[in-house]
């Protein structure tokens, strides 16, 4: 059987990564119009964010996905999936990453970090810095590929996700159209996919 996983932040829980729920606000920080408007505060949030998720380790429903090289299509921000070992191939980051920042005037990509010194590029000097992250107001650059990517499997294994976004959504509708059965689980992810994937013998 194909099976494909799709995540949301309920997967990361029990690797001590906080839910939006739990953040508060932070939805709403995490806007484009949040973003152009105040840069220097997104990026200290962002930053925060990223000391959270480096420190965070991958828990057993990251580690049994990657044993099972399973593909996958995440909404999270936070790297675990590859932590866990899986493949650059088997991940896409449907919301981008906390690794790296872009110039759009020079083309440059910088690891994260850079913006705790500035959030201006260092080889133009004078050009706000883009985060390699889907805001809300954004367009969603991998959609159409994850979208094919879950149009392809028997199953798909939605993880830790309230369908609270429109990815989700659309993702897992995907799925349906193309005739695949879809599997939610929402609790106890670090117990019940491994549960669940060593009884079906991917």
């Amino acid at each position: 059987m194909r099976i494909a996983a799709l995540t949301g932040a309920g997967v990361s829980k029990a690797s001590g990564v906080p839910t939006f729920v739990e953040m508060g606000d932070l939805r709403d920080k995490l806007s484009r119009q949040y973003f152009e408007a105040h840069p220097e505060e997104f990026y200290r949030i962002l930053n925060e964010m990223r000391a959270v998720t480096e420190v965070a380790m991958p828990n057993p429903a990251h580690i049994a996905l990657a044993q099972h090289h399973l593909p996958i299509v995440t909404m999270n921000i936070d790297g675990l999936h590859h932590k866990a070992g899986s493949t650059e191939d088997e991940v896409i980051e449907i919301h981008g990453s906390l690794r790296k920042v872009f110039c759009p005037e020079c083309d440059g990509w910088f690891p994260f970090f850079t913006t705790e010194t500035s959030i201006w590029c260092p080889q133009c000097g004078d050009t706000l810095l883009q985060p390699d992250v889907v805001l809300y107001g954004d367009n969603i650059p991998r959609l159409y590929d994850a979208m094919e990517r879950v149009s392809k499997v028997d199953l798909l294994l939605v993880v830790g996700t309230s369908f609270y976004t429109s990815t989700a959504t659309y993702v897992s509708q995907a799925a349906q159209r193309a005739g695949a059965d879809v599997k939610i689980i929402n609790e106890n992810a670090e117990e019940e996919v491994p549960r669940f994937l060593k009884e079906y013998g991917e």
